[in-house]
């Protein structure tokens, strides 16, 4: 039986275990977060061992090895590990950030092969980090001259035509990265020579909906999954419509207020059929929130984490060049939209579309249960947007069986919290401990991780400044 890549990769990371991981330890009166059934599994005991969840029971008197490591848990709450499906660390230290915040994996959206050597140095143990899946360098079409001024290009493989859109699938598969990211103007015969040879390569597409493909032409690929809700804007947006969404992100944001909800049902439809996952990436709207909500963000606790381009970014929108040509009355307008966007979410969930939470923004860990909070904000459950951080990112990944759960038999990565997630999405920012592979960081260890980073943060600031 031949077995899928991921696959694989997962079994070889599972055989590579630390030893840091191999003491047992036993959690003792926790109370399972059951994200399948969004229910509590009150009073048991869990015993890890050599990185697993070797048992689980309500009997208090379970036997455990000679130097297992025993805690009491005070009737705390057990969840597994959160991922965040769609992030672009810049700094090795932004791993400590994800571990930090209880985040066990994450899938990398733009992958180099520096995140490659990470990952290889993660799962040696040489250093901690989450599961890390890398899709490779964005793959991208070269965009309308009128229009090269506010659509990025930098750092992006382009394509012209099927044939380059093949060799380029070639290289990142031999390269090693788990997926192929499609941006927005890739030409259609370029799109198509890419997913036919990733289908021949047995390699994920993943990411935008290419202006030239359009949804239809997406879903009728099979992408394997679509950030951003990008693609249904112009299929949504009456003609006769103030404003049309076009090339520039400005259009199709302002586009969104516009949206027809009763074309909504078709396209849902549609994707369903397809069975491309969405990771709908809500956090992103940061970026086009009204000056004085930004300002709010950059004097937060959180944004103390963010390095010092991305605070930059935040604060000169402007010159930003994705976001030069709005205005500041764009910028109050944006928002007007959201309510669109959460209405096709909630309306792709009631139908049975599968689901990924991802971030896409900065303070890496910490934005995650932002995520998670905005998703409950836009009409989901707790059990909803749990599942969408736990065990949809495993079956997304064909590691269902190994990570997403606290059962028997699967991966020992997990969060200890203090309050029930499932009766408020806050609750997962309240993090005891966090395991990984097996590995416990209580309390103290988290916060030598974060202050760790925030001095390498405030170090590049300080450097920067002296440019």
């Amino acid at each position: 039986m031949r077995v899928p890549p991921l696959k694989l990769v997962a079994m070889l990371l599972l055989s590579t275990m630390s030893a840091a991981s191999a003491q047992d330890l036993l959690l003792k009166g926790v109370n399972i977060v059951d994200v399948d059934l969004g229910d509590i599994v009150a009073g048991r005991n869990v015993l890890v061992s050599e990185g697993r969840i070797k048992q689980i029971t309500s009997d208090a008197a379970i036997a455990v090895s000679p130097g297992a490591k025993v805690i009491d848990a005070g009737g705390r709450y057990l969840m597994p590990a959160l991922w965040d499906m769609h992030t672009h660390p810049m700094y090795e230290d932004d791993m400590a950030l994800f571990v930090a915040n209880g985040v066990g994996g994450a899938r990398i959206m733009a992958g180099t092969p520096q995140h490659l050597r990470w990952r290889a140095s993660i799962e040696l143990g040489e250093k901690v980090g989450p599961r890390l899946l890398v899709a490779g360098p964005i793959v991208e079409g070269l965009p309308p001259p009128e229009l090269a001024s506010v659509v990025a290009t930098e750092d992006r493989r382009l394509i012209r035509t099927a044939a380059e859109g093949a060799t380029e699938v070639r290289r990142q598969k031999a390269a090693g990265f788990d997926y192929i990211k499609v941006y927005n103007n890739i030409p259609l015969d370029a799109y198509r020579g890419l997913v036919a040879e990733a289908a021949l390569l047995d390699i994920p597409v993943v990411g935008h909906v290419p202006f030239a493909v359009g949804i239809t032409g997406v879903l009728d690929a099979h992408q394997a999954s679509i950030e951003h809700l990008r693609g249904y804007v112009e299929k949504l947006v009456p003609a006769g419509a103030p404003v049309q969404p076009g090339i520039d992100l400005r259009s199709r944001t302002l586009a969104w207020e516009y949206a027809d909800s009763a074309r909504m049902a078709e396209l849902v439809r549609a994707t369903r059929a397809a069975g491309s996952w969405q990771c709908p990436t809500l956090s992103t709207r940061i970026y086009h929130e009204p000056t004085r909500a930004i300002e709010r963000y950059l004097a937060s606790p959180e944004a103390e984490f963010l390095d010092a381009s991305s605070r930059w970014s935040l604060r000169h929108r402007e010159r930003t060049k994705w976001l030069s040509n709005f205005s500041e009355a764009d910028f109050e307008r944006a928002n007007r939209g959201n309510e669109k966007q959460n209405e096709l979410l909630r309306a792709m969930h009631a139908a049975g579309v599968p689901l990924l939470a991802g971030t896409d923004t900065m303070a890496y860990g910490f934005a995650l249960h932002g995520e998670l909070e905005r998703l409950v904000a836009a009409g989901l459950t707790g059990r909803d947007v749990l599942q969408m951080a736990t065990i949809n990112p495993a079956r997304f990944a064909g590691l269902a069986t190994e990570f997403g759960r606290v059962a028997v038999g699967y991966s020992a990565d997990l969060v200890l919290l203090e309050a029930n997630p499932l009766q408020d999405i806050r609750n997962t920012r309240k993090i005891n401990s966090v395991m990984l592979r097996g590995q416990l960081f209580d309390r103290a260890a988290l916060d030598g991780m974060l202050a760790k980073v925030k001095a390498q943060h405030a170090a590049r600031s300080e450097a920067k400044g002296r440019e």
